[in-house]
């Protein structure tokens, strides 16, 4: 009893494959197959995925099913033994082609010539290594002006205080 939606949606998605390919007797739903189906927790609606072999066809089966859902469902409240029977809403599957374009877009980005940081931004781009190296050197080249600046300060404040004292 731990998941009766999900026992009843893999009991509707059996059912209606067999309606729809056995029952209606149509040559355009011969090839289609029920991919997925969800229902709400309610079992008031329950949305069904429709593929067919030929994606050219897929709409015409989904208007077809759709122009006989009532029918489709009373053939189904035949079979199931729940109180309810879901309102059906058919709708085009399209995780095929979904797949296909992330399968191209992979592909490219697997296959296109690796860009880096310095064709993106040019010539101008440091890595963090050239950075590092840059500042340690401002660092360096501080330290060594004040360097210098404190010898000429120390120079110029003991003549100051010699003529002083002359």
């Amino acid at each position: 009893m731990a998941d009766k939606l999900g026992r009843v949606t893999g009991i509707i998605q059996k059912d209606l494959s067999k309606i729809i390919i056995y029952e209606l007797k149509n040559s355009l739903t011969d090839f289609a197959s029920i991919t997925e189906v969800k229902v709400t927790s309610d079992y008031s609606y329950a949305t069904i995925y429709v593929s067919h072999i030929d994606p050219d066809k897929i709409d015409e089966v989904v208007s077809y099913l759709t122009n006989r859902k009532g029918q489709i469902r009373s053939m189904l409240a035949r079979e199931l033994a729940i109180y309810k029977t879901p309102e059906l809403i058919f709708k085009a599957d399209k995780l095929y082609d979904q797949a296909h374009e992330m399968d191209v877009m992979i592909n490219d980005a697997i296959n296109r010539k690796p860009v880096t940081l310095k064709d993106v931004y040019g010539k101008n781009y440091k890595t963090p290594e050239e950075k590092e190296k840059a500042r340690l050197a401002r660092e360096a080249k501080k330290a060594s002006a004040k360097k210098t600046t404190a010898k000429k300060t120390t120079k110029s404040t003991t003549s100051r205080k010699k003529t002083k004292s002359e």
